[in-house]
């Protein structure tokens, strides 16, 4: 039920009365009712049913109808009688109908927001069709069959009528009481039934409220004999199957999937042991419509079910019931729960996946399904979007990929992913004082767990012994301190690159790794962001990070020359000379690789450290910057040799 109204989706009514049908010779004949019956009623709290896809042909003769239909409807409410423009549009209906129902009568069921044929719906909305839907759920017609001899009269008559006021209508005796008596033509109307319908809905959430409230309250749903045959009529109507377990899950919300779970074990538990001691030979049937049922499920439900299987809530004597209904699960049934999945949380879910995989194990199979869950994503408003081919693609990935199988035992991941969907706030469930509840959640602070991160790497330093588990324990830790600078944390940085380097030359076979952990931070964030740092911090902080460089040794100096280079603060340029200068002839070597580089600015530091460096050693570098393209570059060579006061200097000037 959508806004309030009733959907049809049957024709007849097995327990309505007689009502008048007009046919093709104009006789008002007593038939059993076409006035609609409620086979698929649903409502804002019951899960609508799967409308099978219409196919390409059926969907484009459908929309030609309906805009057909509309533009006349149209020309019949607005022109007078004799204006032409009713007569073309009319003809051109009676002309297209004449197509349609060249073989045989053209039927259409009718919702409220949609046309079906043979039960079958377009799988994207045409706005004709939605429209023409609307004006004829108004005047309650459930259904039209259009027969062979629907010319422009009887399209002019009928129309005449669907312009009139729904209440005009209804309150002299309904649309299929005027058409009769209008004389009768070849196109026959379906009405709705609004009082059998209340009638039934009403009696039918009466027993579907008891059956809920019933598999709420305890282990096994307790009903009486007649309550129990009521329910067995239920589950072998789909329909009606799936709004029981719609009802189920909106009143088992509030306690989660694991209520959902349980309520649908109450309801099995109960049948099952109804069915052994009454009518043995329907339990089969009654596993096999609550296989289908369980495709209702939501994925936390699903994961719960799962679980239960090796539990005693599964148990109803002697029959493992939740492994029964599992096992009968059939294809549409997986297919459809995989597709309500994805629908409601957007994508796949490691729950999902979980879930799926142990329903279907097999990789074939897997593939099978997800076709057929594709196509009933497709069919629903996410299949429109313009996104939707990459989104299923990673849903695909995901369903198919996913495993936690070599760290845990199915079983056992079921129960944890069961679990994570019971947290219960401490609040809730606490009498503590809030000063200790605020204690409590900042002990999981992003703060909180990234200082416990950090804690943990520092201990793993220390106390790992086994080399190349210490390896992997160090590139970890690189990486983390990595992470760190780049987001201005230099102490903790620069700590766990100390860390690296004292615990790698603490125990033999440590130093190789700690060696290519701590090179890593000469091309990372750590020489990137230290200008930066070096204009703020204090001496202590500087001092630290010198002894940090030195300890790396020459692969920092490069990197290092290129963000003095950069640098414009003038406290930043100096500690930065400082702490290149201070690598002494050790660094020289390092620098006259920079002679060459392509930033001019590169090679004006390099051929000041060269000069800073001291010693005729370097002199010789500087003689091809004398002639370099930039002037600032020759000014700094030519510096050099000005201010070194060797022979070796005086000779080269």
């Amino acid at each position: 039920m959508k806004g309030g109204e009733y959907r049809l989706e049957s024709s007849k009514s097995r327990r309505s009365g007689p009502s008048i049908r007009a046919t093709a010779n104009g006789e008002h004949r007593a038939v059993h009712s076409e006035r609609v019956k409620i086979g698929r009623l649903t409502s804002p709290d019951m899960a609508e049913p799967v409308t099978p896809p219409l196919s390409l042909e059926a969907s484009a003769q459908l929309a030609d109808f309906a805009r057909t239909c509309k533009a006349a409807a149209r020309a019949v409410s607005l022109y007078p009688s004799a204006h032409p423009a009713i007569g073309i549009s009319l003809s051109r209906l009676a002309g297209l109908t004449a197509r349609l129902t060249e073989h045989e009568p053209f039927r259409l069921q009718v919702a409220a927001n949609k046309l079906l044929v043979g039960g079958a719906a377009m799988v994207r909305p045409d706005p004709a069709v939605s429209e023409l839907a609307d004006l004829l759920h108004r005047h309650a017609i459930g259904g039209l069959a259009v027969s062979a001899g629907a010319d422009a009269a009887s399209w002019r008559a009928l129309l005449l009528l669907l312009a009139r006021a729904p209440e005009d209508v209804r309150a002299e005796g309904g649309i299929a009481h005027l058409w009769a008596a209008n004389g009768g033509q070849p196109i026959e109307i379906q009405e709705i039934d609004y009082a059998e319908v209340l009638r039934e809905k009403e009696g039918l959430a009466a027993t579907i409220e008891q059956i809920v409230a019933a598999a709420l309250a305890g282990q096994q749903v307790a009903l009486d004999d007649a309550s129990m045959r009521k329910l067995l009529q239920i589950i072998d109507d789909p329909a009606r199957l799936d709004q029981l377990m719609a009802r189920m899950a909106a009143a088992a919300d509030p306690g989660g999937s694991k209520a959902q779970t349980a309520a649908f074990l109450s309801v099995l538990r109960g049948l099952a042991s109804w069915a052994s001691q009454s009518d043995p030979e329907r339990l089969e049937r009654i596993f096999r419509q609550m296989g289908h049922a369980a495709g209702r499920l939501s994925a936390d439900a699903m994961v719960a079910l799962l679980a239960e299987r090796h539990g005693p809530n599964a148990m109803a004597g002697t029959i493992n019931v939740a492994r029964a209904v599992v096992e009968r699960m059939g294809d549409a049934s997986v297919a459809q729960f995989v597709a309500g999945s994805v629908i409601v949380e957007r994508g796949a879910s490691a729950r999902l996946a979980l879930a799926f995989q142990s329903l279907v194990p097999e990789k074939d199979r897997q593939r099978q399904l997800l076709s057929l869950a594709q196509q009933e994503v497709s069919a629903s408003e996410m299949g429109q979007e313009d996104g939707f081919p990459e989104l299923w693609a990673s849903v695909e990935n995901m369903l198919t990929s996913y495993s936690d199988a070599q760290y845990v035992s199915e079983e056992y991941g079921l129960e944890l992913s069961s679990v994570r969907t019971q947290a219960v706030g401490v609040e809730q469930t606490s009498d503590d004082p809030p000063e200790r509840v605020a204690a409590w959640l900042a002990t999981v602070s992003d703060n909180s767990v990234i200082a416990l991160d950090h804690q943990l790497l520092l201990d793993l330093l220390h106390i790992e012994e086994d080399p190349v588990r210490w390896r992997d324990v160090s590139e970890t830790a690189a990486t983390h301190a990595d992470d760190r600078i780049r987001v201005r944390a230099f102490g903790e940085g620069f700590q766990l690159a100390e860390a690296i380097l004292r615990e790698g030359s603490r125990l033999p076979g440590r130093a190789q790794y700690a060696r290519a952990a701590v090179e890593r931070f000469s091309g990372g964030s750590m020489m990137k962001q230290v200008a930066a740092h070096l204009r703020v911090a204090d001496d202590d902080a500087v001092a630290q990070f010198t002894q940090l460089c030195h300890a790396i040794g020459t692969p920092t100096i490069a990197p290092l020359a290129e963000a003095l280079s950069a640098e414009t603060d003038a406290r930043a340029r100096r500690r930065l000379r400082d702490i290149l200068i201070g690598f002494g002839a050790s660094g020289r070597e390092s620098v006259q690789k920079l002679m060459n580089a392509p930033n001019w600015e590169v090679r004006r530091t390099a051929a000041y450290l060269l000069r800073e460096f001291g010693g005729a050693e370097g002199l010789r570098e500087l003689i091809p910057l004398l002639t370099d393209s930039e002037p600032l570059v020759r000014r700094e060579a030519v510096q050099g040799l000005m201010l070194n006061g060797s022979p070796q200097a005086a000779d080269m000037r």
